[in-house]
Order: structure tokens, then C-alpha cells, then sequence
């Protein structure tokens, strides 16, 4: 995906009638699959750039999506509807089979709402993070999880992590490692555990923090007003996505802050922000990801564009204009040079 050479052209839009809130394509890159408020599931036809009808998920409800191994099946979570269950059933993640939109299975566990889902991308394991700020590892295979991650009290350096904070776990592209973030105490930054998915018992192999500190003096570099760049410092980390050399690490957040990270040492390498209408950054949580060919950083504004910066300098090479809404969700897809984009509706860039 050279963005220097041309700039994509929308190729599809799907219609929605709820903002997205999560998106995933699946391993053959055929297809899309989004969640939306409205507790619906869609299924995009990337290669034709259509849809087709809506798996509506009135009981359970949807707020995050996540492809698995097998092409007619996905992993969700429930969104608002999810507060109407029974409390033994609240919290739940489900499996569910898109061939005859039945429930496969149901992974219980969490006394809170999950936050995020990594498949791993060399078998059927997962990871899912929670605001009960545990970690659990599951397997597709069976419903009850494998393992369980409570967040220590203390981080790099006797640090101490923030009591009420939320954790993020994420694989890397190799499915061999895995990494898990938490929030220091008082502001003071956020930490990078990185574990061996094989013998994770025996703790993290590399711990690493980043200093808010340190995001500060980036945002501040670029000319941002200074309380509006305070304030963007103290974010809370949301997400974390390797890139496929496993040597960086693309964090989201609840504002309109991304961070790149090096996964080696832990040295904040790039920050980039996500706009609203008036050019100013983004209250609202941010969406990023890498390129296919990782060469490349796609993260959405509030007042529907994109902007596309040069992973290697960080530099801005395009902005791109084709949501009247906030990018909430933003996804490249792993085969084909298309990228995929969510405000209500969802669009399909092409070159």
C-alpha cells in the first residue's frame, strides 16, 4: 500500500443505521464483518461490495467482533443489552456460527465488561481483557478459560500500578508472544509486559513503561495548545496491536491520541493525533491501524476523515475525505489492498 503513489477511492459503501463500534476482517480477506449500537452484525462482501442481511442480536447485544480461524464463525461480546441479563449470564463472550446463526458456544469468567479480543493467529486460543482488570486465555475448544492474569500491584521499578485501571493483552503476529498493558498510579504512565504464550506461568521475559511524561513532550512538539496537549498525555490506553515484525507496538486510546511503541524497549516512537471539525484533537476514544504492509499508520477523525502517516517518519502523507460522521472503526485488509472504515456506514477503499 503505497500511499505516495495514489491515494484510494471509495469503492463500496455499506449502509448503516448505528455507529459502528467494532470491525474485523476474516483470514481470507473476503469478508467484514461489523458490530454497530444498534445491536446488529453485518457481514461485508469485500470483493463485491455488498452485504448481506443483518444478524440482529436483540437478547445478548454487540459491542465488539472478532474473526475467528473458521471463516463462517466469530467471537462477540455484548454491548449495552448485556446489563439486562441475569448476572450469572452478564459479561459473557459468545461463539457464534454465522452458517445457521446459532450460539456454538458461551465463555463465561468475567465479573466485568470486556474491553478487547486477540485471536491468536496460530490457533484456536484467545485473550480477553476486562474491567474487572483480569486477562483470561481461552480456548475455542472448551468454554471454561485456560488462564487467568490479575494485574500486579506493582510494575517496573516498584511502580505501582493504578488500582482502578483496565488492561489490554494483545498476540503478536506470530501467536509465540503476547503483550499486556496496564496504567501506572497517579498519571505517571502506562506499563508493556511481554510474555511467552508457551509458558506464560513464568511471568513477563521483558517489562517496559512508558512515561506520560515522555507523551507529553511529543504532543507538545506539534504545536498542540499546551492544556489540550496535558490533557492527551494522561489517556488511557485502550488497545494494542503489533505490527507483523513484532518490533512495534500501534496503541489507541480514550481520546484522540495513538502511540506508536518500539516492542523491543518500550521508547515511545511516534504520536499522532486524530482531529475533530475544528482541527483541534479528539475527545472521542481513537481508532487506528496498521497498513497490510505495515509501512503505513491509518487512524480516523471525529469529523469523518482519515489520515494516513509514513510509519517509518511518522510524517503525515494523506488525509482522506469520505465519512460525514467520526471513524469509530478502521481495519486494512490482510489479502487484497483494500481498506475498510466505519462511521454509521462503512466504506471500502480501493486503488
Amino acid at each position: 500500500m503505497d500511499f505516495r503513489l495514489g491515494e484510494p477511492k471509495i469503492s463500496a459503501v455499506v449502509r448503516g443505521k448505528a455507529p459502528a463500534t467494532s470491525m474485523s476482517f476474516d483470514e481470507s480477506g473476503a469478508f467484514l464483518f461489523v458490530a454497530s449500537q444498534d445491536s446488529r452484525l453485518r457481514i461485508v462482501d469485500c470483493l463485491r461490495g455488498t452485504d448481506k442481511p443483518a444478524f440482529k442480536l436483540d437478547r445478548d447485544g454487540i459491542k465488539l467482533v472478532s474473526s475467528t480461524h473458521h471463516n463462517q464463525s466469530v467471537l462477540f461480546s455484548g454491548g449495552e443489552k448485556d446489563k439486562t441479563q441475569n448476572v450469572g449470564q452478564r459479561h459473557a463472550l459468545n461463539y457464534l456460527s454465522l452458517h445457521d446463526n446459532k450460539i456454538l458456544r458461551q465463555f463465561r469468567g468475567h465479573s466485568g465488561e470486556i474491553t478487547d479480543i486477540s485471536m491468536n493467529p496460530a490457533d484456536d486460543t484467545f485473550l480477553t481483557s476486562s474491567a474487572d482488570r483480569t486477562i483470561r486465555l481461552w480456548n475455542l475448544q472448551q468454554a471454561g478459560s485456560l488462564a487467568t492474569m490479575d494485574l500486579p500491584r506493582r510494575g517496573p521499578n516498584g511502580l505501582t500500578i493504578d488500582p482502578h485501571g483496565i488492561p489490554s493483552a494483545a498476540f503478536d503476529r506470530t501467536g509465540l508472544v503476547f503483550g499486556v498493558t496496564a496504567p501506572l498510579d497517579a498519571n505517571v504512565g502506562h506499563v508493556v509486559n511481554l510474555y511467552d504464550a508457551r509458558n506464560y506461568g513464568s511471568g513477563a521475559f521483558a517489562e517496559m513503561k512508558v512515561e506520560n511524561a515522555t507523551v507529553l513532550q511529543s504532543i507538545t512538539n506539534k504545536m498542540i495548545r499546551p492544556d489540550m496537549a496535558a490533557e492527551l498525555a494522561k489517556s488511557t490506553w485502550t488497545s494494542m496491536k503489533f505490527n507483523k515484525s513484532g518490533n512495534q507496538i500501534l496503541v489507541t486510546t480514550n481520546k484522540g491520541l495513538v502511540l506508536m511503541v518500539d516492542g523491543y524497549d518500550g521508547k515511545l516512537t511516534h504520536t499522532f493525533i486524530c482531529t475533530n471539525a475544528d482541527g483541534n484533537p479528539g475527545t472521542e476514544p481513537s481508532a487506528a491501524c496498521w497498513s497490510s504492509d505495515d509501512k503505513t499508520i491509518l487512524c480516523g477523525n471525529e469529523d469523518g476523515s482519515l489520515f494516513v502517516y509514513d510509519a517509518t517518519s511518522g510524517d503525515t502523507l494523506r488525509k482522506m475525505k469520505g465519512h460525514v460522521g467520526r471513524v469509530g472503526c478502521i481495519a486494512s485488509n490482510p489479502k487484497y489492498q483494500q481498506i475498510a472504515s466505519s462511521c454509521t456506514n462503512t466504506a471500502l477503499w480501493l486503488w
